[in-house]
């Protein structure tokens, strides 16, 4: 009965490429990579940083954490090119310091929203 509905025994092979693994660096090297992607979005693209609390397999069963002990997550992503790195309690200020300078010099490629006036949407809604 069963013998009809038997698929093959290979199931896993994907004719697709995969899409990129999040590397993992180390704090400057983090830094670079996301000056990079800052730099290559400039044109086009966006770039997504996140940041969370790491405390590791402690954290995740629900013991108790020291808060030295907890690292900070960081991930960036522009398109298909993600970066990570893990920084400790310790390193939190140099990083978030040169973190904030590569933001400053980078942040001068946003545009500014084009804002309609209030009279043309009215104008727009009622035509």
């Amino acid at each position: 009965q069963h013998a009809a509905r038997s698929r093959p025994a290979v199931c896993c092979r994907r004719s697709e490429p995969r899409a990129p693994v999040m590397v993992l660096h180390d704090a400057d090297g983090f830094l670079t990579q996301l000056t990079r992607m800052l730099e290559r979005s400039r044109e086009k693209g966006a770039v997504y940083v996140t940041m969370k609390r790491y405390a590791g397999i402690e954290g995740k069963r629900g013991e108790p954490v020291d808060p030295a002990d907890c690292r900070c997550l960081v991930r960036a992503v522009l398109g298909s090119t993600k970066a990570s790195t893990m920084v400790a309690a310790k390193d939190h200020r140099r990083f978030m310091k040169s973190y904030a300078n590569i933001m400053k010099v980078s942040l001068d490629s946003l545009k500014k929203k084009e804002r309609r006036r209030g009279g043309e949407k009215k104008k727009a809604g009622a035509a």
